[in-house]
């Protein structure tokens, strides 16, 4: 069963449900992508996450969640604009970029939550 677990883990998975499943079964870092229909941001932003997740396949897990059809769950984020990414350990929030930002900037965030810092 944990290879079929892990097949389903490393797929991409929408809304705030997934989000939750993913809270609780799995052990890897979530990158949450809050987008909005109409968003050209979030377009962009799209391909930039989607080769990130493929350099770090198995490691991450992203979830994408429409802020137009979970709007409680991005005020109960202060996710006020798309695209916004909020990065998950769990049920902790451990960053929040708002907007269209450079790659390496989700990069570092990436690698900051699973290469922890020695100190």
């Amino acid at each position: 069963m944990s290879d079929s677990t892990n097949k389903i883990f490393s797929a991409k998975f929408q809304g705030q449900k997934a989000l939750e499943q993913l809270q609780q079964n799995s052990e890897n870092p979530i990158l949450v992508k809050f987008v909005a229909p109409h968003c050209s941001a979030c377009k962009t932003l799209a391909p930039v996450l989607e080769q990130l997740m493929t350099d770090y396949q198995g490691k991450i897990d992203l979830v994408t969640i429409d802020m137009t059809e979970d709007p409680e769950f991005a005020i109960e984020l202060s996710v006020r604009s798309a695209p916004t990414v909020v990065l998950f350990k769990g049920n902790t929030v451990l960053e929040k970029i708002a907007g269209l930002k450079p790659k390496k900037l989700y990069l570092e965030a990436i690698q900051k939550v699973l290469i922890p810092n020695p100190g």
